[in-house]
């Protein structure tokens, strides 16, 4: 029943089925997968991967795989391995070579992981489950075609993994040669300290600065990026107009971060939907969900999700987490009076309430406390609507948007 044909397909091959640890669950979920119950987009981000399972016969689940990324010791083992490794170059161009299953080349760092390192979770709440071992199935092939994805899984996508591998080292840094470029002013004489630092070290009683003087800041940073008079970077870097809007966007999170105190965006996915939005259309989506090892047609639709509800939303769409149950039962009590039939029960899991009869799914947000509305689709669970502060609003929501979809154009 073995679909695999590379090495790292194989070692996930085989912790999936250890993690499983049942036959007749595996055998279900790759009947599910041979009949197509497994999309070709699958959300994978650092440390899992999920999607909608669609099984033949019976109701659709999404399901998630949990694989527990390198800790920050591994990954510098592995980095100071790799970067004297003749597999350098083909790493930092996407490849995943197969010499590297072997952990003597990796500092004694494993890359795939064990079946401890596996956990599953799923609508369904029996996982492992049949759908959890169809997305199982689907993994394998995919590391198949693209053994690269596990270093996502493991929690270094490519962008991390060149950081990694192209950091100096600080006993072999030369001095810089002279040349006639634009050079960086030298920074002022004194200790130095990380910016990240410095703001922890801020003094909380300290008077905010005034809105005049930090608006001056995002002003100033555009306006002297525009008048440095810099020549066009080679390809493939960024062009200087790309270069603008990321010193803009730069500087306007520095404006909230001085006068407001918000937080920066942690999310690398949420962030990447985030500036992606507020660049130039164009072809440059694509070349981000490559980068985030996203299927493109996802990653339009994360950038559908933030233009109806913003970066909380694509957070909603992308992660679940443990709510409080007492907060989802009395979601599900609200919702039940405006349900059109009630054929299946609410189910309730995570931080969702799912109406199996009318494709509908309530989540709560984790970082603004306000329910979201979801439907399913061909793909998975797609935000479709306004968000509500209570969960009766964002289901009416949901309504509206699918009566809206299925009423006859006069």
């Amino acid at each position: 029943m073995t679909d695999a044909t590379s090495p790292w397909a194989l070692a996930w091959e085989t912790a999936h089925n250890q993690a499983t640890a049942s036959p007749a669950t595996l055998l279900l979920g790759y009947t599910i997968y041979q009949a197509g119950g497994v999309p070709a987009g699958l959300d994978s981000q650092p440390g899992q991967i999920s999607t909608l399972i669609t099984p033949r016969h019976g109701e659709p689940a999404r399901a998630t795989i949990r694989i527990a990324p390198l800790s920050e010791e591994e990954q510098q083992a592995l980095a100071a391995a790799l970067t004297r490794s003749r597999h350098k170059g083909a790493l930092l161009k996407g490849q995943l070579p197969a010499e590297l299953a072997d952990p003597a080349h990796t500092g004694d760092v494993p890359l795939a992981p064990g079946a401890a390192q596996v956990r599953f979770a799923c609508d369904c709440r029996q996982a492992p489950c049949q759908h959890t071992a169809a997305l199982g199935h689907a993994l394998t092939q995919r590391l198949n075609a693209n053994p690269s994805l596990l270093m996502t899984l493991r929690g270094l996508p490519h962008r991390h993994l060149i950081g990694l591998l192209q950091a100096p080292d600080p006993a072999a840094v030369a001095a810089p040669e002279k040349h006639d470029r634009p050079r960086i002013p030298p920074r002022p004489a004194g200790p130095y300290i990380a910016a990240h630092q410095a703001y922890r070290n801020w003094d909380d009683s300290a008077p905010p600065l005034p809105a005049r003087e930090v608006a001056a800041v995002g002003d100033a940073s555009a306006a002297s990026f525009a008048a440095m008079g810099l020549p066009e970077p080679p390809a493939p870097a960024p062009s200087l107009q790309l270069l603008g809007h990321l010193v803009t966007e730069a500087a306007r999170q520095a404006q909230q971060l001085l006068a407001e105190g918000t937080l920066l965006e942690t999310d690398p996915v949420a962030d990447a939907v985030r500036l992606t939005a507020s660049l130039p259309a164009g072809k440059r989506a694509e070349n981000v969900a490559y980068r985030l090892d996203m299927e493109p047609q996802a990653f339009h639709r994360l950038l559908k999700t933030y233009a109806l509800a913003g970066a909380p939303g694509v957070r909603a769409t992308l992660h679940l987490y443990p709510d409080d149950p007492q907060i989802l039962q009395q979601a599900a009590a609200a919702i039940n009076p405006l349900r059109p039939e009630a054929a299946a029960a609410l189910a309730i899991a995570d931080n969702r309430v799912t109406d199996p009869s009318a494709d509908i799914e309530i989540r709560h947000g984790h970082d603004d406390g306000r329910w979201y509305p979801f439907a399913a689709t061909g793909h998975d669970w797609q935000l479709i609507a306004l968000s509500s502060d209570d969960p009766a609003g964002a289901y009416h929501n949901a309504l509206t948007a699918l009566y809206a979809r299925t009423r006859p154009q006069c």
